[in-house]
């Protein structure tokens, strides 16, 4: 008895290099980078994944005002309204349970592993005084990715 090993190959086979490149693509989350720039042949919107679009994320979640996106109310953090309180640590403790419970809920693949804040001895584009936010965080998937993401509030 004799089997028939004629396969018959519809399309084309794919190339080992790009084979791999998409093996290492599955199961990555991508998103939308911030801040939209212009990227040339491909618009206003690109795409980020891993350690940049995490550091994105959290960038535009300590810079947005809580209330400010439409359908999601609760999303962002009120820091502003901390610009003209006393630099005590009543302060900074208040200021650190606000970004710690923020992340929680909004970057849930994030552990922040340090939060330093510091007034700013100069103004914000507004007049008004600043705030520094330094964050170093850990992505929960990959232990051996801790970055730093800094912003200025004022």
């Amino acid at each position: 008895m004799s089997l028939n090993t004629n396969t018959t190959v519809y399309g084309v086979v794919a190339v080992p290099e790009i084979t791999k490149r998409v093996a290492a693509n599955v199961g990555k989350t991508y998103g939308l980078a911030y801040p939209l720039t212009e990227n040339i042949g491909a618009g206003y919107f690109n795409k980020a994944s891993g350690k940049e679009l995490v550091e994105n994320n959290l960038k535009q979640l300590l810079t947005t005002a809580l209330g400010e996106r439409i359908l999601l109310p609760d999303f962002g953090i009120d820091l502003k309204k901390y610009i003209f309180e006393p630099a005590d640590e009543q302060t900074f403790v208040a200021i650190q349970h606000d970004i710690v419970r923020t992340i929680s809920k909004y970057a849930k693949g994030v552990k922040v592993l340090r939060l330093r804040i510091f007034p700013l001895n100069e103004y914000g584009p507004g007049g008004s005084h600043a705030l520094s936010i330094q964050l170093t965080v850990q992505i929960l998937d990959d232990v051996n990715n801790t970055f730093e993401v800094g912003v200025k509030i004022g």
